[in-house]
C-alpha cells in the first residue's frame, strides 16, 4: 500500500479512514522497538476502539518496529480474509492451543506477538473494557520456558493505546449516517434538529422500539441510562433462567456464556423449526442486551458530548441494528469516519514477567496471571486517560453540551426538589390524596412519617 503513493494517500487506506496526522512520540517509539526484537520476547496488548482502522494501526506499528510479528484475530475474520491477507501472520482465536503454542515459540524467536486483549471491538475510544488472560498466560508460560532452556531473555506485556481525534466540525458526516438508520428503522426525520439532541432523540426511539419488540415496560421516571440498564437487566434474568448459565464477574462476561450457549445449540437443533426459531429469538435477546451495555452512563455522562463519542455510538447502533444488505455489510467491515484525523499513539511502561512467580505452584500462577491482567488493565487506561487530558481543548472545540446529562441532572434536581419539599404537589398530582406519590416512584421510610419518603429505582 505505501508503494502506491498518492494513490493511497486520497483514494485507498489512507482516503479512506482519513488519518491525516500520526502522533507518536519519539520516546514511545525508542521504548517499543526495544522490547520488541531478538533479545526478548514480547507479547503487544493495545486498545480497540474502532473495527477496521485498528487492524491498520496494528500494521503501521508492526512496520515500525517488528515486520513479522504474529497477529491475532477473531476466526471469522481470518476465514473470510482474502488471499493476500492469510499472508499478514494470522493467528485465529479459536485455534485453541495450536495457536497458543505457535505465539509462544513465536515470541521466543523475538518477532513478537500481537493481540488485543480487550477481545472485541466495543466502539468507546475513551474506556478500556475488562481483559481477557491470554496475553498473561502465554507471557508466563514464554517466561518458564526461557527459564527452563537456561536463557536470561526477558518477556514482556508490551501495552499500547491510541485515540482517533477529529481536526474539524464533522456535524454533516453525523446527520447523514442518522439519515441512514431513521430511513431504516422507519423513525421520523429529525434533521431539523441540532446534532446532539438529534443522537439523543434517535438514541430515545431506538430503545422504545427495541423493548416494544422484546416486550418490555419500562418505569416512565427512569431517565434514558436507567431504562436501559433495566431493560438489559430484564433480558438478561431471562436468558439466564432459561439456559441456566452462571452468572459471571461482569454483565459483559455473562452476556458472552449466554451467546455461547445459544449458539452451541442452535447448531445442534437445525431440524427443529420451532425450537430454532426460538433459539434465533434468544441470541437476538443476548445481542440486544449486550448492544445496551455500550452506550453506558459511566463514559457518556458527561456535560460535554465529544464528536468522537457521537461517532463511535452512531457505528455500533449501525453494526448492530443495520446489518441486512451489502451496503451495510460493506460498511460495517470498513466503518467510514466522518473528516479528517489524527491518530495518537502511546506505550505505557510494559511489564516484565518474573520468571520466579511465573514458575510457581498453580495458585500462585492463577493469582499472577491476574495480577499482570490487571496491571495491563490499569496501565493502559491511564495512558488512554493522560492522552484525553493533553487532548482535551481540541476536543472540546468541537464538543456539544450533553442532553443525556441534562436529563439526569434535570432528575437529580427533581429528587432533591423533592426531598425538600416532600408534600409539593405538581400539576400531576393535583387531584390526588396530600402527599399520595405514584407507585414505585417513591418508598416510605422507616421512621414511620406520613410524609417522610426517598426516591429509590425500582425494577418493572
Amino acid at each position: 500500500m505505501r508503494t502506491l503513493g498518492v494513490l493511497n494517500r486520497w483514494l485507498l487506506l489512507r482516503g479512506y479512514f482519513r488519518i491525516r496526522g500520526f502522533d507518536f512520540p519519539h520516546a514511545d517509539r525508542v521504548r517499543l522497538r526495544s522490547l520488541v526484537n531478538g533479545h526478548s520476547a514480547a507479547f503487544i496488548a493495545p486498545n480497540h476502539p474502532e473495527f477496521g482502522l485498528d487492524w491498520m494501526m496494528d500494521k503501521e506499528l508492526s512496520t515500525l518496529v517488528a515486520p513479522r510479528v504474529a497477529c491475532w484475530a477473531s476466526h471469522g475474520i481470518v476465514a473470510s480474509a482474502p488471499w493476500f491477507w492469510t499472508r499478514n501472520n494470522l493467528v485465529a482465536n479459536n485455534g485453541g492451543d495450536a495457536a497458543r503454542q505457535y505465539s509462544i515459540e513465536w515470541s521466543m524467536r523475538g518477532h513478537g506477538v500481537l493481540l488485543h486483549p480487550e477481545g472485541s471491538v466495543h466502539w468507546t475510544s475513551d474506556k478500556i473494557h475488562p481483559l481477557f488472560h491470554g496475553a498473561a498466560e502465554m507471557a508466563i508460560e514464554t517466561a518458564c520456558r526461557l527459564r527452563e532452556a537456561g536463557s536470561d531473555r526477558p518477556t514482556f506485556i508490551v501495552p499500547i493505546v491510541w485515540k482517533y481525534r477529529y481536526t474539524s466540525d464533522v456535524s454533516a458526516g453525523m446527520h447523514h449516517d442518522m439519515d441512514v438508520m431513521e430511513r431504516a428503522l422507519s423513525l421520523a426525520n429529525s434533521r431539523s434538529l441540532h446534532v446532539a439532541e438529534r443522537f439523543h432523540r434517535l438514541q430515545h426511539r431506538i430503545l422504545a422500539a427495541q423493548m416494544a419488540k422484546f416486550g418490555f415496560d419500562s418505569v416512565n421516571d427512569l431517565n434514558f441510562f436507567e431504562r436501559q440498564e433495566a431493560f438489559q437487566q430484564h433480558l438478561v434474568d431471562d436468558l439466564v433462567h432459561t439456559y441456566a448459565i452462571e452468572p459471571a464477574e461482569s454483565m459483559d462476561r455473562t452476556i458472552e456464556r449466554i451467546t455461547r450457549a445459544v449458539r452451541r445449540l442452535r447448531a445442534t437443533s437445525s431440524s427443529d423449526s420451532e425450537r430454532s426459531a426460538q433459539l434465533a429469538h434468544d441470541l437476538a435477546k443476548a445481542n440486544e442486551a449486550h448492544r445496551l451495555g455500550g452506550f453506558s452512563d459511566d463514559v457518556y455522562s458527561t456535560p460535554q458530548l465529544s464528536q468522537e463519542q457521537i461517532f463511535e455510538s452512531l457505528k455500533r447502533l449501525r453494526a448492530t441494528l443495520l446489518n441486512d444488505g451489502m451496503r451495510n455489510t460493506v460498511h460495517n467491515y470498513l466503518p467510514k469516519p466522518y473528516g479528517p484525523r489524527i491518530a495518537h499513539v502511546r506505550v505505557p511502561e510494559p511489564i516484565a514477567i518474573d520468571p520466579a512467580r511465573a514458575s510457581g505452584g498453580e495458585l500462585e500462577r492463577a493469582q499472577y496471571v491476574e495480577w499482570l491482567t490487571q496491571e495491563v488493565f490499569v496501565r493502559m487506561q491511564d495512558a488512554l486517560d493522560s492522552i484525553n487530558a493533553e487532548i482535551a481543548d481540541d476536543v472540546n472545540a468541537f464538543s456539544h453540551p450533553n442532553p443525556f446529562f441534562g436529563e439526569v441532572e434535570a432528575q437529580r434536581r427533581d429528587v432533591e426538589s423533592s426531598a425538600s419539599n416532600p408534600c409539593r404537589i405538581d400539576s400531576g398530582t393535583k387531584n390526588a390524596e396530600p402527599c399520595r406519590i405514584p407507585r414505585g416512584v417513591l418508598s416510605e421510610s422507616e421512621n414511620g412519617s406520613q410524609c417522610s419518603k426517598s426516591r429509590v429505582r425500582t425494577a418493572p
